[in-house]
């Protein structure tokens, strides 16, 4: 099992620690391209508070700068990680150039434009260098379309650098690979190394630009009509590589970079400026990139650092220029709610002095001692995290990003098991809300915020069953420190990682067409129940063992405080844990979702399965926004039915349930089924989701347990024989299943057959009532598998009164071992038994009485279905059902693994 381990984590971390190779051998490359003592230092792209006006919508429609950096920091804070020529980039002007120069200080005048495609509808950067504020005007005018711009620069020698060439700051529909075409044909010069960008991207880009033959550049200025001579491009010149930080908030400035070569570098410096050399490096092409890319943590920091400060600076846009904004409805939406969110958060003291201390940490400054002293006990490890942040800032960029980014990720736990322990400690005082003592239609009913916006606002003076007596701004008041801190953690997180991914597809495209870094087809299988006892858990371990035996490309993720990680199995401590007696005796566990969404990103995983409806799917939501990857839900459990069964909901409840099920399903790129009658209701009128997503699919058997004996009747029942005739039930013992029509039907049936017995395997909340009901069973508590096995090869017919499962995972372990089954012709059911041969499907109680007399009364009808049994689970094997399931959600199957018919 530890070789598995190994094996596993190797395949995991291969693609991750593939691209890092590659890139750290480039680099190693490029480091010795030129003397030292030649180059000159430059980061070619940063900004700083003239960056005024961003790219993204959201900040235009809050009035929200890309950064609040003053030029002179920027300015100390480059000299200081060693760049020899200073330039500042920020979007669409050079005032800070300017300003700079004005003062008598050697600057190589840059921005980055924000230039149109207009047959993509695209706005893309472009950065510029040296040249004068009458260009500018010219240059800011002709970025308007991007060929009149590209033009320009080159008539007038002005050298241009296409940064981040795969990231683009919206989701286009329109952009495929025939733009990179026209890329390669009208730029020189591209970004391959961008010290805020996801190290997937550089690398792609890196192989693309050194791909680029000129036979190639040929090719696609004739395809695409355009002549590379307009834009100063040479076919047959090598492309020159750049680097820069991207830097917007004075962290990483001049820690990436690039070289540039100037021969006799010394020698002229005495009688001409840095940046005059610097510019002439840069046409002729001397570069080479320097520096560091730390995937997606360095954008993650930043953004947190974006956010503390967005936090304490943002001020009211206004709700006319909101609504007025060019935007979709749901960019107006979500910029309201965020404002409003933010802007009432500046009334939280505590939390804006959090976001101060948070911005200063990360500028290298630590909280004073004053303030540790004045820190309760609970929050003292935010403290110590900040120092460490602070501390991590004199021990080089490696170091600081790593700190920060298990800071982040510690702080996040740290607040959330707080915030559960206060909610414990306040259940448990019963100063709180218990979910118990409410009924589930009392539940429903209290989740509802109202449509009047003045009753949600100001409240209407009344007494509701509802949220509307619940006014914003004391629902505001009333989240704690923790809490609001939490979200901005997880937000940053969230938003750093989206942005990079928010084109996945393209990226996979892009890198089918280099042939290389392609990206790993992995998914991560998340589920709230592995080691409980219920058929869930069975089925989905029966899964896991399949996945391990194979190798598989998809690994399990499960919350448990005691389980241990294996192959394909992933272990994440619960943050907290409580449990729903009144509703099932069901745990809940919390899980940490940064460590989920870390286990994701390291692992190479491209997708993300969920089975359980509960904190997993939450997560499972989380991961598909932040990542932007395919997601599945695999149905295992009918809760209408449940709900239906086992609480006092009425038909209005159901359907607020219904809703919201249909709500959450509809998040998905497909849900899987096991049934057929699910399938035609989740794409009926009830719950309406497209065809092509819901996806049938099965249980598999598990093998036969050959070390199970028989045992004898009489060793279970009293007085009982080999010929007395014997039901059996293995199933958790509560309503839902059914198990109170058992009492109705076995006593039918003992009218014709008097020494008629019925064994019961299980336990649950339902025991006592049934005991009490059926006196006269035999009931043997929790079974093992073994025990199990044992037990339907030496007892007659199963009966299966169940009209909730959605399969019947238990119909399947009896047919292994040719014991036959008696249910209902619904769900799960129908789509496995196979009427009066492997077992009877019938409507009523009274049929069930009457299919067991038929039963017992014919020997050899018991022994062709026990033989018809057998035959039956032979259909429901491993291999054909799992290369369905990988293969509906587009994962390629290993070479070896066994290419069988799936099930009809």
């Amino acid at each position: 099992l530890s070789m598995l381990n190994v094996t596993n984590q190797i395949q995991q971390n291969d693609f991750r620690a593939s691209l890092k190779n590659e890139y750290n051998e480039f680099l190693d490359k490029q480091s010795r391209r030129f003397n030292p003592e030649d180059c000159l230092n430059i980061d070619f792209h940063c900004h700083d508070h003239n960056s005024d006006i961003p790219d993204e919508l959201w900040g235009r429609i809050l009035r929200l700068p890309e950064t609040w950096l003053k030029t002179k920091k920027l300015v100390n804070l480059l000299k200081k990680n060693g760049s020899d020529v200073v330039t500042v980039t920020n979007h669409n002007n050079a005032r800070s150039c300017w300003d700079l120069k004005a003062k008598g200080l050697d600057v190589l005048v840059g921005a980055e434009f924000t230039c149109f495609f207009p047959e993509y509808d695209l706005f893309i950067h472009v950065l510029t260098y040296g040249f004068s504020q009458e260009q500018e005007v010219v240059l800011n005018k002709k970025r308007q379309d991007i060929y009149d711009f590209l033009r320009y620069v080159a008539a007038n020698d002005i050298p241009v650098i296409m940064p981040h060439p795969l990231y683009f700051y919206t989701r286009n529909e329109k952009i495929d690979l025939d733009l990179f075409e026209k890329l390669a044909v009208m730029f020189s010069r591209f970004e391959v190394l961008n010290g805020q960008r996801d190290l997937w991207q550089s690398v792609l880009t890196l192989n693309w630009v050194e791909s680029l033959t000129p036979a190639k550049i040929i090719a696609y200025a004739k395809k695409h009509n355009l002549n590379p001579a307009d834009f100063a491009v040479d076919p047959y010149q090598p492309k020159v590589l750049t680097g820069g930080s991207d830097d917007h908030t004075g962290i990483f400035a001049g820690q990436c970079g690039s070289m540039l070569y100037v021969e006799n570098l010394q020698q002229r410096l005495k009688t001409q400026p840095a940046s005059e050399l610097a510019l002439e490096a840069l046409k002729k092409g001397d570069v080479a990139p320097f520096g560091q890319v730390g995937e997606n943590q360095k954008l993650n920091i930043a953004l947190l650092d974006y956010f503390a400060q967005v936090a304490t600076k943002i001020k009211d846009p206004g709700l006319f220029r909101i609504m007025l904004h060019r935007g979709s409805t749901w960019d107006k939406i979500g910029c309201f709610a965020v404002s409003n969110l933010l802007l009432e958060m500046q009334k939280h003291k505590k939390t804006m002095k959090f976001f101060s201390f948070v911005h200063e940490a990360l500028q290298g400054k630590k909280p004073s001692k004053l303030l540790k002293w004045q820190v309760s006990k609970d929050y003292q490890f935010c403290i110590k995290q900040l120092e460490k942040i602070a501390d991590s800032k004199k021990l080089g960029p490696e170091a600081f990003t790593e700190t920060v980014s298990h800071a982040i990720a510690d702080l996040f736990t740290n607040l959330n098991k707080l915030i559960a322990s206060r909610v414990e400690k306040e259940l448990q005082g019963n100063k709180g809300l218990q979910i118990d003592n409410f009924s589930m239609e009392e539940i429903t009913q209290k989740f509802e915020i109202p449509s009047q916006l003045t009753a949600l606002f100001f409240g209407d003076g009344k007494r509701q069953d509802n949220m509307s007596n619940v006014r914003v701004e004391k629902m505001l008041d009333s989240l704690s420190f923790p809490i609001l801190i939490s979200l901005i953690l997880a937000g940053s997180t969230l938003a750093s990682t989206r942005v990079l991914y928010q084109n996945r597809t393209l990226l996979n495209r892009f890198a089918g067409q280099i042939g290389k870094n392609k990206h790993a087809n992995r998914a991560l299988y998340l589920t709230d129940t592995l080691l409980d006892k219920n058929g869930v858990s069975n089925s989905l371990s029966g899964k896991l063992k399949e996945i391990q035996r194979a190798d598989l490309p998809v690994d399990f993720l499960i919350c448990h405080s005691s389980a241990q990680a294996a192959s394909h199995l992933h272990v994440v401590k619960p943050v907290a844990e409580f449990e729903l007696q009144k509703y099932g005796e069901q745990t809940i566990r919390i899980p940490d979702l940064m460590e989920i969404a870390k286990i994701f990103y390291e692992g190479g995983y491209d997708r993300i399965v969920c089975s359980t409806e509960g904190p997993m799917a939450l997560v499972s939501m989380f991961i598909q926004q932040m990542f932007n990857v395919p997601s599945y839900f695999f149905m295992h459990t009918d809760w209408i039915d449940f709900i239906k069964h086992t609480t006092d909901l009425n038909q209005y409840g159901r359907d607020r349930i219904r809703r919201l099920m249909r709500a959450l399903y509809n998040r998905y790129d497909g849900v899987f089924v096991l049934n057929s009658e699910h399938k035609e209701w989740l794409i009926g009128h009830e719950m309406q989701l497209p065809e092509d997503k819901v996806l049938l699919t099965a249980h598999h058997t598990q093998p036969k347990d050959l070390g199970a004996l028989r045992i004898s009747k009489s060793s279970i029942i009293p007085n009982a024989t080999d010929d007395t005739p014997v039901l059996f039930i293995a199933c958790r013992i509560s309503k839902e299943k059914g198990i109170f029509d058992l009492p109705e039907i076995v006593a039918k049936a003992q009218q014709t057959i008097p020494d008629l017995k019925i064994v019961i395997a299980g336990s649950g909340p339902a025991l006592e009532e049934l005991q009490a009901a059926m006196p006269e069973a035999i009931y043997l508590g929790w079974q093992s598998k073994k025990e199990l096995a044992s037990l339907y090869l030496s007892l007659d017919l199963f009966v299966f009164p169940s009209r909730f499962d959605t399969f019947g995972n238990v119909i399947l372990e009896s047919f292994v071992h040719g014991m036959p089954t008696l249910a209902y012709n619904c769900k799960g059911p129908k789509d496995i038994i196979e009427h009066h041969k492997s077992g009877f499907l019938v409507d009523s109680t009274a049929e069930m009485a009457e299919s067991i007399e038929t039963f017992f009364a014919d020997k050899s009808l018991q022994h062709s279905m026990a033989q018809q049994a057998v035959l039956r689970a032979a259909q429901y094997q491993a291999e054909p059902i799992m290369q369905q399931f990988l293969s509906d959600m587009g994962l390629e199957l290993p070479v070896m693994y066994n290419n069988q018919r799936t099930v009809a």
